[in-house]
């Protein structure tokens, strides 16, 4: 049976070139796949993967696992592809995580948050064959729950085995020569209140295994926390006298 299929502007023939493109185009693919049409054809055409795609639709409620699962469906054996980033290995992904610190991409924390990582494993059957990898992003996906983005620069550090951070503009191999920049008076306020809210720091210094150092580091934060709440307290008593 031929057919076509219309993504968007993409013009699809067969189910295998559907679930190679799907990542391109989550939401036209979300509701195509959603469609009575669609389900009706589908069903007709390969009842096998009728089955999976409406055990799938039951079983997963969030938009973002059901669309990254259900590509799999249609073409298994495929590298690792969400929300418009395609990745060849684990260490591809850690490495994206960590050349967009310190911030923060949405989409790549969900690989974490809607355990996209350990679930592709596992259909891979990379879970047997690189299980240290997968221990520890069954351990992180557990840590995330508690500290999101420690848990998802710890992924990006694991994956991409990279020990260098890019922070203003420059890049520190030397945990030292950093807090020794961190703290002059000029930088301190702003490295602080930027590296506890995002943990790309922390986690840099976890993954080296300096944990002496993130607790100095934490003692320089609450210091810096404690001044500016003083600081604050004393300004609103000076208004309240006046």
């Amino acid at each position: 049976m031929n057919f076509v299929i219309t993504l968007e502007d993409q013009r699809i023939d067969s189910l295998e070139d559907l679930g190679r493109k799907m990542y391109l185009y989550e939401d036209a693919s979300e509701a195509l796949l959603t469609s009575n049409k669609f389900l009706k054809f589908l069903k007709e055409y390969d009842y096998e993967k009728y089955k999976k795609l409406i055990e799938l639709n039951h079983q997963k409620r969030e938009h973002e696992e059901f669309i990254f699962l259900a590509q799999y469906i249609f073409c298994p054996l495929m590298n690792i592809r969400h929300h418009g980033y395609e990745f060849n290995s684990l260490e591809e992904l850690g490495e994206k995580i960590i050349n967009y610190g310190p911030e923060i991409d949405i989409y790549l924390k969900d690989f974490l948050k809607f355990h996209l990582l350990s679930q592709y494993m596992e259909m891979m059957e990379y879970d047997k064959s690189d299980k240290k990898n997968y221990l520890v992003i069954k351990n992180l996906e557990k840590l995330f729950l508690e500290n999101e983005n420690k848990a998802y620069f710890l992924l990006g550090f694991i994956l991409s085995k990279c020990d260098i951070i890019t922070y203003c503009k420059r890049q520190y191999d030397d945990v030292n020569r950093f807090f020794l920049e961190m703290v002059l008076d000029r930088n301190i306020i702003a490295y602080s209140s930027l590296i506890d809210k995002n943990q790309y720091v922390l986690s840099w210094l976890t993954y080296l295994g300096k944990i002496s150092q993130v607790d100095k580091y934490q003692s320089i934060i609450n210091s810096i926390k404690a001044l500016e709440e003083n600081y604050e307290c004393r300004t609103k008593i000076s208004k309240m006298v006046k």
